[in-house]
């Protein structure tokens, strides 16, 4: 809740980019974004409680692309600067997914034309992106290049969403094809997204487990290894279906957690899942989409009994200006955005018995939103059955627009898990 600062002085006026003095900006100006954190559950935790901010957030990344001498808007901005730090351009899911849940305070054209020039700029090795289809990976570098491609190829999906949304249709199929970019960096034969030379080559020698920043931001190939957030059947049919995506999810969890390097950001282990860094946070909740909910029900609450406690050690890993505390509200409410622009927050195992959310009445009319577990316990984690304002549901997800609505989610829980609750092919 500290995090991203006002920026601007008690009359309005703030230092942009530009080094300049800029007087009343009619809205309150933010800086430090840590987006390539903070987008993954952040940003939709703070729509739900914090909905007076977000148009002022989104103003205040495009007025930085407008002030900004690059044209471009930031990756990582602190003191009103771009810090350069880390990868993507991720103040994009957060534009679009204020969008796609009705915020309106800002201009949408301007919006996505920040979002289509800063993608489509040189920074990060896009412009070998944009050509090629993935960005090299070669030994000694250091260009992450198969994490710049996944996180690059969900950027353009949400473009494509708000090109959409705004009639254009060719920036939409153009975004909707760079989103699919994945694929150019999956080995069949690992069942891995691995680094790729720019010759078409798998980079060689491969250790999954070692620590590559040729390949990866901070992590290694398990860790990377689910990094598709916006189009899961397409990952699934990648690994061979659901079981053996199941498989390929418990192989990750069940490992020995050796590495074969020190990193500081390899914390909060289990197996070779890292949760005190982000890039497997959405992790746990991908069996839910896989038919398996009552896995995703037992990893959520291991991590949430194990990775936080209230102590001054109580956080796995750096919390990232409230990333890791935003998974944490999340998975403890029992929902999580895997996908964190689509509206849609994966029904997990809730670790209180009822959970309020207490909507806005400027921006929500539904007056509040209630989660109900059941006999919620540390031994009652899964799910039985489900109801959403009393009708019984069969999936394993509710969206932004049915909680913004008010009403009432009711989990029954136990203490063995129904395999079948969750199964529905929807």
């Amino acid at each position: 809740m500290t995090t991203p600062t006002l920026y601007n002085d008690a009359d309005g006026s703030y230092r942009g980019p530009d080094g300049n003095v800029h007087a009343n900006a009619g809205f309150q100006y933010y800086s430090t974004f840590s987006l390539w954190d903070t987008y993954r559950a952040e940003h939709p935790l703070l729509t739900l409680i914090e909905p007076r901010r977000i148009n002022d957030f989104v103003l205040s990344l495009l007025t930085f692309y407008e002030q900004d001498p690059n044209k471009r808007l930031p990756m990582w901005a602190l003191a009103s600067y771009d810090t350069g730090t880390m990868i993507g351009y991720h103040a994009v899911p957060v534009i679009a997914d204020a969008y796609a849940k009705g915020f309106r305070g800002y201009d949408a054209n301007l919006a996505l034309t920040a979002m289509r020039e800063t993608a489509l700029g040189s920074r990060n090795r896009q412009g070998e992106y944009a050509k090629q289809g993935y960005v090299s990976s070669e030994t000694g570098k250091g260009w992450r290049g198969t994490a710049r491609t996944l996180e690059f190829a969900f950027d353009d999906w949400c473009i494509a969403q708000m090109a959409t949304a705004l009639g254009k249709s060719e920036d939409a199929a153009l975004f909707n094809q760079r989103a699919q970019n994945f694929r150019n960096v999956f080995d069949p034969v690992t069942g891995c997204f691995r680094g790729k030379t720019a010759a078409g080559a798998f980079r060689e020698p491969f250790d999954p487990k070692a620590f590559s920043p040729d390949d990866y931001a901070e992590a290694n190939t398990w860790q990377y290894t689910f990094a598709v957030f916006h189009d899961v059947p397409g990952m699934i049919k990648l690994y061979g279906g659901n079981e053996a995506f199941i498989r390929k999810l418990d192989e990750l969890f069940n490992q020995d957690s050796d590495i074969h390097r020190y990193l500081v950001d390899f914390s909060g282990l289990m197996g070779h899942y890292a949760h005190g860094n982000e890039p497997c946070h959405h992790v746990p909740y991908l069996y839910a989409l896989a038919g398996a909910q009552y896995k995703t029900a037992l990893r959520a609450h291991q991590i949430m009994l194990l990775q936080y406690d209230n102590t001054p050690e109580g956080i796995c890993g750096n919390d990232d200006c409230g990333q890791m505390s935003a998974w944490y509200v999340w998975s403890a409410m029992g929902l999580y955005p895997v996908n964190p622009a689509d509206g849609k927050y994966i029904i997990g195992s809730p670790l209180v018995e009822k959970a309020t959310i207490q909507l806005d009445p400027k921006f929500y009319p539904g007056g509040k939103f209630t989660i109900i577990a059941r006999h919620a316990s540390n031994q009652n984690i899964y799910v039985q059955s489900a109801k959403l304002n009393g009708e019984p549901i069969n999936r394993t997800w509710i969206t932004h627009a049915e909680i913004v609505k008010g009403g009432t989610l009711e989990l029954e829980m136990g203490n063995l898990p129904n395999k079948n609750w969750g199964t529905a092919r929807e």
